[in-house]
Parts: C-alpha cells; sequence; structure tokens
C-alpha cells in the first residue's frame, strides 16, 4: 500500500485492552493524514497490540515528547505507567502531550502486517507538546532498532549506537540518558 503525500509515519505508544481486562502499552508508528483524520495501524500479525486490536478495533494512540517512555515501550517496561480507563474508549496514559481514540473501521490481514484503517471517535490536549531535540529524535531510532534488533545485522546496529550517542551527549538531558542506557543495554545483551 503506497502512502500518500499529505500522509506521515507519526511514532506513538498505543494502548489496547487484554484479554483480561488489563492495560497493553506497545509503540507504533501508524500512518495518519496531516489534518488527523485518516489513520492507518499496521500492527504485525503476531504481537499483542494486533490481538487486542482484533478482539476490541479500539485504542488509543497517545502523542509524547518523553523518550523514556517511548524506550520503556519498546522494551515492554511500560504496562504499568499510570492511565485512566474509559469503558466506551480505552486506556489513556496520563504522561502524554494528547491523545485519539480510534476505531477500526476495516481490516485487511492478509499481509504479514495487518492493516486496520481506523476513524477518531474522541481526541483530548493533556499538555503542550515540548519539542524534540537531537537526543529525543536519536532515542527514536535506538528504540526503532531495538524493535528490529532480530532483523539487523548487529555490525550496522553498533555502528549506528556509537553515531547516536554523540547527539545524545550533545544535547540530551536526564530521561534521554537514562532511555539511551535502557536500549543500548538491551542491544548489546542481544548478540
Amino acid at each position: 500500500m503506497t502512502r500518500k503525500l499529505d500522509e506521515l509515519i507519526l511514532e506513538a505508544i498505543v494502548t489496547t485492552e487484554s484479554e483480561d481486562g488489563s492495560m497493553h502499552v506497545a509503540p507504533m508508528g501508524p500512518q495518519v493524514s496531516v489534518a488527523m483524520d485518516r489513520w492507518l495501524l499496521k500492527p504485525f500479525k503476531s504481537s499483542k497490540t494486533f490481538q487486542n486490536l482484533l478482539r476490541t478495533n479500539r485504542c488509543i494512540v497517545h502523542v509524547v515528547d518523553d523518550a523514556l517512555l517511548i524506550a520503556q515501550a519498546v522494551l515492554g517496561k511500560a504496562n504499568s505507567f499510570p492511565a485512566t480507563f474509559k469503558p466506551d474508549l480505552g486506556f489513556i496514559l496520563e504522561d502524554t502531550c494528547h491523545w485519539y481514540a480510534l476505531s477500526v473501521s476495516e481490516w485487511d490481514v492478509s499481509q504479514p502486517r495487518a492493516l486496520a484503517r481506523c476513524n477518531v471517535v474522541d481526541k483530548h490536549i493533556h499538555r503542550p507538546f515540548f519539542g524534540w531535540n537531537r537526543a529525543k529524535h536519536a532515542i527514536v531510532e535506538l528504540a526503532i532498532l531495538a524493535s528490529r534488533v532480530a532483523m539487523l545485522d548487529s555490525s550496522a546496529i553498533l555502528l549506528e549506537i556509537d553515531r547516536l550517542k554523540i547527539l545524545l551527549e550533545k544535547t540530551g538531558g536526564q530521561r534521554e540518558f537514562q532511555a539511551f542506557e535502557m536500549l543500548e543495554s538491551y542491544l548489546r545483551s542481544e548478540f
């Protein structure tokens, strides 16, 4: 499926409701229109997020400016984050800039990554978006590598860690250093 030029990949945090009623938190890069009115989620069919979405047809997509939260989500360490449950919407993380409650309107499960077209059923701005700097971007890139470590060459990952560490050292704060350390430790433990 080709992405339209008025659509971007938004690095975000998605919450879904597990079968036992608990919150599941995962990073995801949904394809979204600039107007934020067209959403396409692309979960891997082997993921817990896919299972939950398929069962409930709903999720909350969180726009965040906290690189540590992204790192924790990638490493599966964010499921205990403070959240509010709204029965008609789902789990809403407290530490978010804004969120979008989505309802799946159409599924295509014929590919390794399922495609879920979604409609916005509610949205809310919690607080202003702080913004991103080079260190925060470095964390996002490192988090993406961590989520794909089994598919990538270890020597390329090690080179990228070194390159991204320079950005961290130039512009990062305490949370960025903590996130980088978590991700780097995880990546190095995988090879």
